[in-house]
């Protein structure tokens, strides 16, 4: 009963996955396909590399004017320690809540041929959505440092993920909320673990 009204929202969660799942499109579909893509956690390797670089040209010419827009090396240097910390407690937690909670995706717990399927998945675990857990994880860890017209972006990012994975036929809407969730948490988390740039 409990897990009915926590998971199912006592059928609203079948009914929004059906309404997303259900909207279809050349350019619709393309979108979706790329929000899925943007929010696979094989990306967090390109996104350490990425700030170690942008380390690594702060701390070898601070002075010149594209660095110089970057923030100092010791947040930089911070920002990485927490991110990378984030994306392992990630992938533990929603390692073991998949496999705990054992939920069904939607082409396996709904009517065959009502889902459309566009991204198949390998594991059959639905809850919590790992990319939902990944763009929040990336939302969450970069926020303090972005610029207010940035961080819209990174709102948008997360949202975008999120839906997309409905869309594609992979999770239901409260497997996106329950990443979420995870993505916040870890990002919170490893954000208390790394101890602050010495400084701030």
């Amino acid at each position: 009963m409990l897990m009915h009204l926590l998971y199912d929202w006592g059928g609203l969660n079948r009914e929004l996955f059906a309404a997303i799942n259900g909207l279809r499109g050349p350019v619709l579909d393309t979108l979706m396909l790329a929000g899925t893509r943007l929010g696979s956690a094989w990306n967090a390797g390109w996104i350490a590399l990425g700030l170690a670089l942008l380390l690594a040209c702060r701390r070898l010419a601070p002075q010149t004017t594209l660095t110089a827009r970057l923030p100092e090396a010791r947040t930089l240097a911070r920002l990485l320690r927490v991110f990378v910390v984030a994306s392992v407690l990630a992938l533990i937690l929603v390692s073991a809540a998949k496999h705990g909670f054992d939920m069904p995706r939607p082409a396996a717990a709904l009517p065959p041929g009502s889902v459309a399927v566009l991204a198949p998945t390998v594991e059959p675990y639905s809850l919590p959505s790992g990319h939902s857990t990944f763009a929040m994880l990336v939302a969450v860890v970069f926020w303090p440092a972005c610029p207010r017209r940035w961080r819209a972006a990174l709102a948008l990012g997360a949202l975008w993920v999120g839906i997309s994975r409905v869309s594609v036929g992979a999770h239901f809407p409260a497997d996106v909320v329950a990443g979420y969730l995870c993505g916040a948490a870890c990002a919170g988390l490893a954000a208390r673990l790394v101890p602050p740039a010495r400084g701030d």
